[in-house]
């Protein structure tokens, strides 16, 4: 069986609600995955770092999920009239792609695909 997963950034933790709540709600939001299947993300751990630019000086932790998605679910994100009324696909992400896990380690050293954070 192949398992598919996605690795995706979500925003910063909001005030008042869980990191697990914020999951669920950034899943949403981000790749248009429905509260049914992001909620069964399970906690991989937490990631602290610093990041130094100039005189600006920051202190994160990215707190990591696994998700597990149908086959037949391919997260997208679509900014539209409706799905900005809907509160869903915000518009923030380019695209998803499917990679094996062990193609991220190459992905992340040799390209800026990602973000540095």
């Amino acid at each position: 069986m192949y398992e598919i997963m996605y690795i995706f950034m979500l925003k910063s933790q909001p005030y008042g609600i869980t990191c697990g709540e914020n999951m669920v709600k950034e899943c949403k939001e981000e790749a248009g995955i429905p509260g049914s299947i992001s909620c069964s993300a399970i906690p991989a751990g937490a990631v602290s770092y610093m990041d130094i630019d100039g005189y600006r000086y920051k202190r994160d932790i990215l707190f990591c999920y696994d998700l597990k998605l149908p086959e037949s679910l391919i997260p997208k994100n679509e900014e539209s009239f409706v799905s900005l009324i809907k509160n869903v696909a915000d518009g923030e992400v380019e695209s998803f792609k499917l990679n094996p896990a062990t193609n991220f380690a190459n992905v992340i050293r040799r390209t800026y695909l990602f973000k540095p954070n």
